[in-house]
């Protein structure tokens, strides 16, 4: 991952170089507030990401309050967004869609017989991966605006509101049972776990110049209230269903979502960024259901999924 950012940065640099926003001889436009005008852009990022839920002995939360906690631990991917949209006056409305592979994580499954996890009695790691996608849509406006400044001098501050719906599948093979069992490596591992966070989000975004084209950007994003759902299959367990073995539903939580970057806009339809991202996520109590074979199922407290990820991004935008 460190060398395709290397790789990104050097490009970048020698765009940069020769450049004509450089130049002494480039002349601004003044922006017009009420024009129409659309934007498509790219965004790419280098993230790692974990996760993690974990559920109650009974369906009041316990004893033990947590008996069992699967965790998805250092999931890198290289996250690929498409981004569009239409702006009018001071109103933006933008949409996207991202995706992308999860490669080189560890799976942690851990079950305990008494509270605030004492008394392991299992223990299992191994490999997961699996992919990853995501939509969403924005309205953005805008409260400080640019009004006669030039176009590649702008200080602007938007709120925003909006939604997004964020997938996630993890395959989980070559386990090692770690403690409690026959210890080792087993074989046949093929479990799948999938999830899905509704979220629902606002913030504000801004703006600010630096020198001839060259900016800071961010935006603080602040998700009061999100929506859970997950489902697993777990293939060895032979007394469990296998269309799911089990599914989580959960809402309420909370998160955020934060980033800035350095951009430079080397012609006034063309803005090139460099910058980080932070995304987390949390959600309230739910539901887990176990499905068995013979037909019955059982109710526990799903306790909390927490998600988080973050990176280096790099990203183009268009504007005409």
């Amino acid at each position: 991952m460190n060398q395709k950012f290397i790789s990104i940065i050097a490009c970048i640099s020698a765009f940069l170089i020769t450049a004509p926003g450089l130049s002494e001889a480039y002349i601004y436009h003044p922006a017009r507030q009420g024009d129409v005008s659309f934007f498509i852009g790219e965004k790419t990022w280098l993230s790692i990401g974990d996760n993690k839920w974990n559920i109650g002995g009974t369906k009041s939360g316990g004893p033990p309050n947590i008996l069992s906690e699967l965790e998805y631990i250092g999931l890198e991917s290289t996250v690929y967004e498409i981004f569009g949209g239409i702006q009018e006056g001071n109103g933006v409305l933008s949409i996207g869609y991202g995706f992308g592979s999860l490669h080189d994580g560890i799976y942690r499954d851990s079950d305990y017989l008494r509270d605030n996890r004492q008394g392991l009695f299992s223990l299992s790691t191994g490999k997961a991966e699996g992919d990853l996608y995501f939509w969403n849509i924005d309205y953005s406006f805008r409260l400080l605006p640019n009004g006669a400044e030039e176009i590649l001098d702008e200080r602007y501050l938007n709120i925003l509101i909006g939604f997004q719906e964020w997938h996630e599948k993890v395959t989980m093979t070559d386990g090692v049972q770690e403690f409690g069992g026959t210890l080792g490596p087993f074989s046949g591992l093929n479990s799948t776990y999938e999830f899905m966070w509704k979220i629902y989000r606002i913030g504000f975004e801004g703006g600010l110049p630096i020198y001839k084209g060259f900016g800071l950007k961010g935006s603080a994003i602040f998700i009061p209230y999100n929506d859970y759902e997950g489902k697993g299959i777990w293939n060895l367990r032979t007394d469990f269903r296998q269309d799911p073995s089990f599914e989580h539903t959960a809402s309420g939580g909370r998160g955020a979502q934060i980033e800035a970057s350095l951009s430079f806009m080397p012609y006034p339809e063309l803005s090139i960024g460099l910058g980080y991202r932070y995304w987390f996520i949390k959600s309230g109590k739910g539901d887990d259901i176990t499905y068995f074979s013979n037909g019955a199922a059982s109710i526990t407290q799903f306790n909390e999924a927490v998600s988080e990820r973050q990176g280096a991004f790099l990203d183009l935008t268009s504007t005409f």
